[in-house]
């Protein structure tokens, strides 16, 4: 059956807005004041050919401002193998702090027909803003858990942006523009705020507190890998990985 999308509303206040869409690395909470954290670095890269992704057509609506095609950016892989918006995050279930009301929203941008980032890790609970940079009438279509909606909105202006609370449950969310929909974006978030995602190279640094640690590597379109790892206070370990380009999923249709 055709899920039928929520009434749009349409938000065109415009807000001072940052543009920074990478998830930060998130810092330890709940332990001494004098007790500094451990630092986990690592590498995360994808061995042998990386897939050919063809690019996503557009329509000539948009074309003259995103052009007739948009890179696939369902998966990033770069030199070497170097793999981009792969989240790092201990496992649910680690003790943490009371999330700060006042921390920054995490941050979706909708660029050149495409949300940057393509994957994002947010905190369960915490706010998620999504912005249009296009001169182009967008929606954001957010769904949760088995296509539970959770946010229909339309974005008709470049500059327009909508800001709401994600749920206090961890789990991801499938976010897509309705009218575009190869515009989409997934968002993994954590009950704690220790996570953070590779960067272009496939290089990652996430503070944690002191103590062994059950870490989790995950993307769409990979297999999750979890690690074990022991840190002390003020130490630094290295946790590379690599999965085989067999590894790699098929993309899920729009």
């Amino acid at each position: 059956m055709r899920r039928r999308p929520l009434p749009l509303l349409a938000l065109t206040t415009l807000l001072p807005f940052t543009p920074d869409c990478k998830a930060p690395t998130a810092s330890p909470g709940g332990q001494a004041a004098n007790t500094p954290p451990g630092v986990i670095v690592g590498t995360l890269r994808l061995s042998g050919s990386p897939p050919t992704l063809p690019p996503l057509p557009t329509i000539p609506s948009v074309a003259s401002v995103c052009g007739t095609s948009v890179p696939d950016r369902s998966i990033v892989v770069g030199e070497g193998g170097a793999l981009a918006y792969v989240v790092v995050a201990l496992a649910d279930g680690t003790e943490a702090p009371a999330p700060d009301p006042d921390a920054p929203p995490a941050q979706l941008e909708q660029k050149q027909c495409a949300f940057e980032p393509p994957v994002l890790a947010a905190r369960a609970g915490s706010r998620l803003e999504v912005r249009n940079s296009d001169a182009v009438f967008h929606t954001v279509d957010a769904l949760a858990g088995s296509h539970r909606p959770i946010l229909n909105v339309a974005l008709p202006i470049e500059g327009s942006r909508v800001r709401w609370p994600l749920p206090g449950a961890p789990g991801i969310l499938a976010v897509r523009c309705d009218l575009h929909p190869w515009v989409s974006a997934v968002v993994r978030t954590f009950e704690h705020p220790w996570f953070t995602t590779t960067d272009a190279s496939g290089h990652f640094r996430l503070e944690v507190p002191p103590g062994t640690h059950s870490v989790f590597l995950w993307h769409p379109r990979l297999p999750g890998v979890s690690r074990s790892i022991s840190v002390r206070g003020g130490e630094t370990v290295r946790l590379d990985h690599a999965w085989a380009s067999e590894e790699v999923r098929q993309q899920s249709a729009p």
